[in-house]
């Protein structure tokens, strides 16, 4: 027999507790040291916390249930086989007391449901003999700076698993081979591991999976997922690809920080409906193809990215590709709902033709770009435009034409205009900014805009007066014509005869 302590020199359960050389209560907290009694008497919960030295001889204590040893420096010896019925373990910093392998008598912790794992300094494998623990449900592996092998036959036996959390396993190089076995898995953590790829299939349950701080993991690959609802990608430094292929359920999805990350594809992604991609500093190129619920794309600060395209998401609505100064392709098809596109600060030169596509677009905001024309086709092509922002780009001379008739709100601060000749054929406007250009008149054809334009802004121009018959645009509530050329007697003049108006002028 492999037994090491005698369990017949003691009486009772109790008279085990009582032998440890620290108090023990004898009703159980699970954050400090105490025991939970069954209605015989017998101890079915025991925690020790930073109780150093509990004596070996807790290994008799058979009907034990769960077991939490906290900054303790209790051995895993054999007779841990003991534990017929113990269905929770968890082992937090054993200070080195736990050797490189843990006993084949492991294993034999048949009703075990959950274990964890964690601040465990020597341990370098599990052993195989954990195949037999087909009743565990979670396991977190944590803290464990020298393991370097878990059995892949053995864990893939292991298939009721619904939780399985690696942590900060630096030296594991491989996780299990068969985790495609786990078909219960609901709950996936990978993180701060020494692995070079990752490629997942047929997690059928699969919920939720975080992948971070991988240092050395270059592809990821996650295939044939049908209830995932979160993907969470952080902080692989190395990671170059990622693909994501017949994934239903997945609502949200999020890759941020993964520095040297150059490509991503995205198909079949069913019930998807957001994507945030941030700080991928490599990220050149993104594929995204049948994508049937996915409602906003936010890309931001990818300093190298290059091209985007859409295939088949019928239910997109919102896309913001933001400062990304080297964006070249932007390719759209089948996005009928699409409303919104912001493309600010990618130093874009001229109109991508692309956008010319997107009938259904709404508001277009191509803010701190180098643009200095737009299509003439703008209007025809765009026939549900209402908001173009323009702010900060190259545009001089006369305002558009041929005017763009279906804008309702219109920004152009931060450009070099220099007239508003053709202004009265915008007959939807009701916003309209113009500060900081390089106006010298407002013409009196702006009186036609009388009956839809509530706000106007001139700030910062060359104006030397306004016309007066201004005081007469109806719907026009608030005028902003600050830092001009108007002199103090016009101004004065100004302000009298806006004053008898509904029009609030602000100098």
């Amino acid at each position: 027999s492999n037994a090491e302590i005698d369990c017949n020199n003691y009486v009772s359960d109790i008279d085990i507790i009582n032998r440890n050389p620290f108090y023990v209560r004898t009703f159980w907290y699970d954050y400090i040291t105490s025991v939970g009694l069954d209605s015989r008497q017998r101890v079915s919960q025991f925690t020790i916390v930073n109780d150093v030295n509990p004596a070996t001889n807790i290994y008799c204590l058979k009907n034990l249930l769960k077991l939490v040893l906290t900054n303790t420096n209790l051995s895993i010896i054999p007779d841990i086989k003991n534990f017929q019925n113990l269905s929770s373990l968890i082992i937090q910093s054993d200070n080195g007391c736990i050797g490189q392998h843990l006993p084949a008598e492991f294993g034999q912790l048949t009703s075990l449901k959950n274990l964890e794992l964690t601040d465990i300094k020597n341990l370098e494998n599990l052993p195989n003999e954990i195949d037999a623990l087909i009743q565990l449900q979670s396991l977190t592996l944590k803290k464990i700076p020298n393991l370097n092998k878990i059995p892949d036959d053995s864990i893939g036996k292991l298939t009721n698993l619904n939780e399985l959390n690696l942590i900060d396993l630096p030296n594991l190089s491989n996780v299990p081979s068969t985790m495609n076995n786990f078909q219960s898995l609901q709950r996936l953590v990978i993180f701060n591991l020494n692995i070079n790829s990752l490629q997942l299939d047929n997690l059928a349950r699969l919920m939720t999976s975080s992948i971070g701080s991988n240092s050395l993991l270059q592809t990821i690959q996650l295939t044939n997922m049908l209830q995932c609802s979160s993907i969470d990608i952080q902080n692989n430094t190395e990671l170059l690809t990622l693909k994501l292929q017949n994934i239903s359920m997945t609502n949200s999805f999020t890759v941020y920080a993964n520095k040297k990350l150059t490509s991503i594809v995205m198909e079949n992604i069913y019930s998807l409906r957001a994507i945030s991609i941030t700080n991928s500093e490599q990220l050149k190129k993104i594929s995204i193809e049948n994508v049937a619920l996915l409602d906003s794309l936010s890309l931001t600060s990818l300093a190298n990215f290059e091209s985007i395209s859409i295939d088949n998401a019928p239910l997109l609505s919102t896309v913001s590709i933001k400062y990304s100064p080297l964006l070249q392709t932007i390719l759209f098809n089948n996005t009928s709902s699409m409303t919104t596109l912001d493309l600010s600060g990618c130093q874009l030169t001229t109109f991508p033709e692309s956008i010319l596509t997107i009938k259904s677009l709404v508001t277009l905001v191509l803010t701190t770009n180098q643009l200095s024309a737009l299509p003439l086709s703008l209007s025809t092509d765009l026939p549900n435009l209402q908001v173009l922002n323009l702010v900060n780009n190259k545009f001089q001379g006369a305002i558009f034409q041929p005017p763009l008739i279906y804008l309702r709100e219109l920004y152009l601060s931060n450009n070099s205009f220099t007239s508003l000749d053709g202004i009265g054929s915008y007959h939807s406007l009701r916003q309209f900014e113009l500060d900081f250009n390089q106006i010298s008149s407002i013409p009196m054809e702006i009186m036609q805009l009388s009956p839809m334009l509530q706000s106007l802004q001139v700030r910062f121009n060359q104006l030397t007066t306004i016309p007066y018959s201004m005081t007469n645009m109806r719907s026009l509530t608030m005028f902003f014509v600050g830092n001009n050329k108007i002199s103090s007697s016009e101004r004065s003049y100004l302000i009298n005869a806006f004053q008898k108006s509904p029009v609030a002028l602000y100098f």
